[in-house]
């Protein structure tokens, strides 16, 4: 029986060396090391199916598996069940707020032995789990183990299991007492930009024991990425913690769907320790360019005027080292720095909106639009915006013509829009495109402009992980919100390494906001921040950057409501009430770099 592991850049593959083609798998893999975070168990799925998950790169693993009968997914037990035999059960940590239980007629530990070889015929079992003196809560389970969370950290619990055949219960197990971990949230954290992957393919009764080093090891030898500075956020209680890292100046930027305020800490103090304001819930309405404040006019000139773009790239390479396409009809913006987020929203800040009036056309549009321009920002492959000179008095939208060409062939993708600039969002890093726009009316269609080309850059390896073939991760599905957001697009969910569903509503592809569940078909919660302002949370989109996160309000001016919270980047959430007198904030947006859906 044999497995063979191979490690190239930050992939794990475990492949399992098996006889019969038919042959799948079950089983489950299990993490563990000195932190506290490196727990880790995995179930994998019982339909013998490939396996793909992302996991921890410091711990240890364990991966236990075995072949599915053929032709027989049902477990077989033999034997008489004796339910006059109390079972042995074994304890262990996974979370501060989680357990692993495993149990037998035997004695054996989570990390040895076969836990899937103990079953009842038609039986099942009972767990119950108790703070100590207080009432029993009881599960029922059909294997011999089971994960229970959300447990309070650092509270002794008591735990016992039984059998359960027909109608009959077996005796309970002798009285285990466990105590939960304890959260170290002062615990400094180093991260790495990108996450290993370990994929599983079926094969016969195997373990292996790994040693990954969740990529600067001394046991890593595949060629990786060049891994860009990540900066460690600041450990809870300091004074840099507890402010938010904030422009010299006040930053304000139009978007659709509302106002986006920064507060200069060196100027609005009065502001911030103001008492009675009442909480921010509605969403402002988005200035008009002709009222705009003085301070803020130079954010509503024309790009044209603008220093932060040019005709040339300030770099000619990309991250990666590749060469960035130039062309006469390319303008590049240039003033985004290397750890700052991408942002639709900021970049069209520059582009005023033209105000529509009511327009009789008597014939279609008979002028193309000329000028055609490609605006890119540097280091933002996953969109670009076009912008065009207007036509003729007839035409009243335009269509945009977005084509590339690929290993499946040409694929063609449409806006339309009423002004005479829009964003072409989530395209594909080192990718080649071609643009047109055609004038349109309700009477018909004008000519096409001349087509323009366009090649992407790389993809910046800390937010956006490019594998051939690989669907994306994000799944569009409808779900309940606690809500306090701007935006009101659709709707995506992915599953979590620590058994958390994260929702996605867009406002657009890298404007959003992010949930948190415990169950796909249960309500998304906020997510709070204790140190900061929801910057770290762009761990959830797979994203290694801070982000940059919507109006950022003290914890007394936002509503009371229930939601999921942490203090930093890698800890896992809990709980509870946010906002109000809790001292925990929450945004209603984020900007986190990764494009959604995007991640390919």
């Amino acid at each position: 029986m044999k497995v063979r592991i191979n490690a190239t850049g930050d992939t794990i593959v475990l492949k399992f060396v098996r006889p019969n083609p038919d042959i799948k798998l079950e089983g489950y893999i299990l993490g563990y090391g000195s932190s506290m975070f490196s727990k880790q168990f995995i179930q994998l799925p019982e339909n013998g199916e490939p396996y793909e998950t992302e996991i921890d790169a410091e711990p240890k693993y364990l991966v236990a598996v075995q072949p599915i009968p053929t032709n027989d997914v049902k477990k077989h037990c033999t034997g008489k069940v004796n339910l006059e035999k109390p079972l042995h059960l074994v304890i262990d940590s996974v979370t501060p707020t989680s357990v692993l239980l495993s149990w037998g007629t035997y004695l054996k530990t989570p990390y040895e032995g076969n836990i899937m070889n103990d079953c009842l015929e038609d039986g099942h079992y009972t767990i119950r789990y108790r703070e100590k003196n207080r009432k029993w809560i009881y599960q029922t389970c059909p294997t011999s183990d089971t994960v229970i969370d959300n447990l309070k950290p650092n509270t002794p619990y008591e735990f016992g299991v039984r059998s359960n055949k027909d109608e009959s219960s077996g005796v309970w197990s002798k009285p285990v007492t466990h105590n939960t971990n304890m959260g170290d949230k002062n615990m400094h954290i180093n991260y790495k930009p990108k996450r290993p992957i370990a994929k599983t393919m079926a094969g016969p009764h195997s373990s292996s024991l790994l040693h990954p080093r969740h990529a600067n090891g001394e046991h890593h030898k595949g060629h990786s990425l060049p891994k860009p500075v990540i900066w460690p956020r600041a450990r809870l209680g300091s004074p840099a913690a507890r402010l938010p890292i904030l422009p010299k100046k006040p930053n304000l930027v139009g978007n659709p769907g509302g106002l986006d305020k920064i507060i200069d800490l060196n100027k609005d103090k009065d502001y911030i320790l103001k008492p009675n304001l009442p909480p921010v819930t509605a969403k402002p309405s988005k200035p008009k360019t002709t009222s705009a404040p003085a301070v803020t006019a130079p954010r509503f000139e024309t790009w044209e005027n603008s220093s932060v773009f040019s005709s040339v790239p300030a770099s000619k390479v990309d991250a990666m080292g590749k060469e960035r396409y130039i062309a006469p009809h390319v303008v590049y913006k240039t003033d985004k720095k290397p750890d700052e987020p991408c942002s639709i929203t900021t970049s069209l800040s520059y582009f005023p909106e033209e105000e529509g009036g009511e327009q009789n056309v008597t014939n279609p549009p008979r002028t193309a639009p000329s000028n055609l321009t490609v605006v890119t920002v540097e280091g933002c492959p996953s969109f670009i915006i076009l912008d065009w000179e207007k036509t003729d008095n007839d035409t009243t939208e335009y269509e945009v013509i977005s084509t590339t060409k690929g290993p499946d062939g040409e694929q063609v993708s449409i806006l339309t829009t009423n002004q005479t600039h829009t964003a072409v969002e989530n395209l594909k890093p080192e990718s080649s495109y071609e643009f047109k726009v055609k004038p349109k009316n309700e009477l018909g269609e004008g000519p096409p402009s001349e087509p323009v080309s366009f090649s992407t850059e790389s993809a910046d390896p800390r937010v956006s992980e490019n594998v051939s073939g690989k669907d994306a991760i994000w799944t569009q599905f409808p779900f309940k919100t606690d809500s306090y957001s701007e935006c009101n697009g659709k709707q995506y969910v992915k599953r979590t390494w620590y058994r958390k569903f994260v929702g996605i509503q867009l406002c657009n592809s890298l404007r959003y906001k992010i949930y948190l569940s415990d169950s796909l078909n249960g309500k998304f919660y906020n997510i709070g921040d204790q140190t900061g302002h929801g910057e770290d949370h762009c761990q959830f989109v797979d994203s290694f950057l801070d982000g940059r996160t919507g109006t950022q309000l003290p914890a007394d001016q936002l509503p009371n409501r229930p939601g999921f919270y942490r203090a930093m980047r890698q800890e896992p959430v809990h709980f509870g009430q946010i906002g109000g007198n809790s001292h925990i904030t929450y945004v209603a947006w984020y900007e986190c770099g990764t494009p959604i859906p995007g991640k390919w």
